[in-house]
């Protein structure tokens, strides 16, 4: 009955819209499905990325006198607010919208984003609840960010008389351990991993003294989960900060993921990640279904050249360096330029820049249609939506999690210990997420992907990970490249 009503209000909603997505009503009526049933679906559609998919959600919600809550982001929660509730009232819904509340007379439905939920006390309190989780793609470091605690020493003291004692005796233990870390320090790296002996200190002196603070609290709570744990050395003003973080962010929240009824939804074409996320924690899903967006999908135009180096030969940069040159000679529209290594995205933006000067940017948002940009993936996936589509990627090396960070480190030691396969468990999936993220945009205009990463043809894995690009053609050669 649900998937009825709802379909006569969009269609109703629709006449006075231009919304141009041919999947509007199946998308909708799928929607509508789910909630009446309480299944649990995965929908995987780049039109995530706009706001036209938000009516058929928001009118089957509406619908199904439920109280309800839809975590999506605070641009669309803006927009909602802005742009659509007075439409939604024209159309004869009846409700109150306060504090990004829509209030029924038999129920209401909430708008919150992940970051207000996770810090909602209370969320882990709902049972049997409808939730719709928009953007999902980037739940991983979501959790990562909530549940990440850093420990600096001002945390180490309480401003008040009463405890000068106790503020003495814990820098004094603050001092002796950094001695001991900076004696530890090794060139170019801040970083200190802790052994057995020092994280049993810590778990019994946060044991000891939780009650000294919230902090010292939520240490002691994370070092008895078994969170890792890392030290991170500060030259400039010679002290150190305590970094915790869990292993596996889903298991934190696990219990509420069981205990409610979802339907989420990833902006990624085909969000295989999310399901392997998921399955490691024995939750399930009941239907993957994927959605064309709101654009004709191109292919992607993959180059690979023939004889590249691998990452670990001393040849390697100089190599990139005049790949990157001839590449880019006589190209027109952007050209952005890919790597985490941060010595190598610096060393390509100056080389490049001495030759095409202030075309080449590095991490800013051109203003032009013919420049350079160099930048992170991290950095291109949070900015690309500002940015017009480049005509082609240059990727000198591929997003393989860098185990220089701690924690990278900490959880590929830990699954070792396990004998589990570290790699493809760990590693390979994050590149491939990161990756498709990455390149997303070139289905708008078959513009050319380029890969320099000699892993991508010598290794297993590479070839697995090229097989991920889809819609793609491969092309064999680049004037004036070859």
């Amino acid at each position: 009955m649900l998937e009825i009503v709802s379909h006569q209000y969009l269609k109703t909603f629709l006449r006075h819209q231009s919304i141009n997505w041919e999947h509007i009503y199946s998308f909708g009526r799928i929607v509508s499905k789910c909630i009446q049933n309480d299944s649990t679906y995965l929908i995987n559609s780049e039109i995530f990325s706009s706001h036209d998919w938000l009516p058929p959600i928001l009118i089957s919600l509406f619908l199904k006198e439920e109280d309800s809550t839809f975590i999506l982001s605070e641009e669309n929660i803006k927009y909602i607010s802005e742009c659509q509730i007075d439409l939604f009232k024209n159309q004869g819904f009846n409700f109150i919208f306060k504090n990004d509340q829509l209030i029924f007379a038999n129920h209401h439905v909430r708008l919150i984003t992940i970051h207000d939920l996770l810090n909602d006390q209370n969320f882990l309190n709902l049972r049997n609840h409808r939730i719709v989780y928009s953007g999902i793609e980037d739940i991983k470091q979501d959790l990562k960010n909530h549940f990440s605690i850093s420990l600096e020493k001002k945390d180490w003291t309480k401003n008040f008389k009463e405890f000068e004692s106790i503020n003495q005796k814990f820098i004094k233990v603050y001092d002796s351990l950094k001695k001991k870390f900076f004696m530890r320090k090794v060139l170019g790296n801040n970083y200190i991993n802790l052994d057995e002996n020092e994280i049993s200190f810590f778990t019994n002196f946060f044991h000891e003294n939780s009650s000294f603070s919230d902090k010292f609290l939520s240490v002691n709570k994370a070092l008895s989960q078994g969170w890792a744990c890392w030290v991170k050395l500060n030259d400039t003003n010679l002290d150190w900060d305590l970094f915790l973080q869990p292993l596996d962010e889903l298991s934190q929240i696990k219990e509420f993921f069981s205990n409610n009824k979802f339907v989420f939804l990833s902006a990624l074409r085909k969000d295989n990640f999310f399901q392997i996320y998921l399955k490691k924690c024995s939750l399930d899903i009941d239907l993957v279904i994927n959605f064309k967006s709101n654009f004709e999908e191109k292919n992607i135009s993959l180059y690979i050249p023939s004889k590249q180096l691998l990452p670990n030969n001393p040849l390697f940069t100089n190599s990139i360096l005049e790949k990157c040159k001839n590449l880019i000679l006589f190209r027109k529209g952007l050209t952005l330029v890919l790597s985490d290594d941060i010595d190598l995205k610096i060393n390509l933006a100056t080389e490049l820049a001495s030759m095409y000067g202030k075309r080449v940017l590095l991490e800013t948002i051109p203003i032009s249609n013919n420049e350079i940009l160099c930048s992170s993936y991290d950095w291109w996936i949070m900015n690309s939506y500002l940015i017009q589509i480049p005509e082609q990627i240059i990727i000198p090396l591929l997003p393989i999690p860098n185990m220089s960070e701690p924690i990278n480190a900490i959880t590929v030691s830990f699954k070792k210990k396990l004998s589990q396969d570290w790699f493809r468990d760990f590693l390979l999936p994050q590149a491939t997420l990161k990756l498709e993220r990455s390149i997303s945009p070139l289905r708008r205009n078959s513009g050319k992907l380029i890969i320099l990463d000699g892993r991508v043809n010598k290794r297993n894995w590479g070839r697995l990970l090229l097989r991920t690009i889809q819609p793609s053609k491969q092309i064999n050669f680049m004037l004036p490249f070859d």
